[in-house]
């Protein structure tokens, strides 16, 4: 398994619960013991909390790896900063990292990992501005943890409402209101042409300056080291393509969460379900496809 955030955990967890009792590698590229994501953006702002740690009789009889980034893939062998690695199957569950804003200097914070969130935590203090670039669901949950930390803040969405790619306009604007009732403004229509740590400039000319910079755009895999080991990316996505039971194109070898782009019979797309439920489910098909079962997803 490459990737030790939940997906990955989780495809561990079916491999034994389905009886497979060979040998499990779990790679992770962060230092530390797997934990779950969506509290950083909520109670790990909010209260000041450590992250929840992912339930550890998940992971018995399993060999965990962590700061370790895998490079590339060979047939039968991974190449990673640890040195090279056999594999007989294998799971990608590398999740994705954050989008950054064209003509952003990189000095804006982001919300991805335990660290950004301690990092954006520190600087969240009372009576500072807080300018957030994205009305989506991270975006929507800094905005409210710093307004209530004390903080002066600011929601610069492109769209015509918040939440437009996850429930369209009609939905999405429902969610309006919410942004004046948490004491935050909202202002849609703010397409921003540059991101720097003291401010954001607008498209359509003038700045917002701020003590607070948060890039709340989504996020997108990493796959370049994909290249060349015959497991196809899908451009539109840039996911892992996947078929219906979490095969990518390259035999022994299945995606799950973030970084899958599975064919999607009711959009007639594919896409990549960037959602807790996803990384908690996917992984019982994907483990059995690898152990010759295969169901559908």
């Amino acid at each position: 398994m490459v990737g030790a955030g939940l997906a990955g955990v989780r495809a561990a967890a079916e491999l034994r619960a389905q009886g497979y009792e060979g040998r499990l590698t779990l790679l992770g590229a962060e230092q530390g013991p797997p934990y779950d994501r969506p509290p950083l953006s909520k109670r790990v702002l909010l209260a000041g909390g450590e992250p929840d740690l992912i339930d550890p009789t998940w992971l018995e009889g399993v060999d965990l790896r962590t700061g370790v980034t895998v490079t590339a893939v060979r047939p039968g062998t991974l190449a990673s900063t640890a040195g090279d690695e056999p594999w007989d199957g294998l799971v990608l569950a590398v999740g994705a990292l954050p989008r950054r804003l064209a003509g952003s200097d990189g000095g804006a914070y982001v919300l991805r990992t335990a660290a950004d969130a301690v990092r954006l935590r520190a600087a969240l203090v009372p009576g500072a501005h807080v300018v957030v670039v994205g009305a989506g669901w991270i975006g929507a949950e800094v905005a409210t943890a710093a307004a209530h930390r004390g903080c002066t803040v600011t929601v610069l969405e492109a769209g015509v409402a918040p939440l437009v790619t996850a429930l369209g306009p009609t939905a999405g604007g429902w969610t309006v209101p919410w942004y004046a009732e948490a004491g935050v403004t909202l202002r849609t229509g703010a397409a921003v042409a540059g991101v720097d740590s003291r401010g954001v400039g607008l498209a359509g000319g003038g700045r917002v300056d701020a003590d607070v910079v948060v890039e709340a755009v989504g996020v997108r895999p990493q796959l370049d080291w994909l290249a060349g080991s015959g497991i196809e990316v899908d451009p539109a996505s840039g996911g892992v393509v996947v078929d219906e039971a979490a095969r990518s194109t390259l035999p022994g070898v299945v995606a799950v969460g973030d970084c899958a782009a599975r064919w999607s019979p009711r959009t007639g797309r594919r896409v990549r379900t960037e959602h807790w439920d996803d990384a908690l489910r996917a992984p019982t098909v994907a483990a059995a496809t690898l152990l010759g079962t295969p169901a559908v997803y």
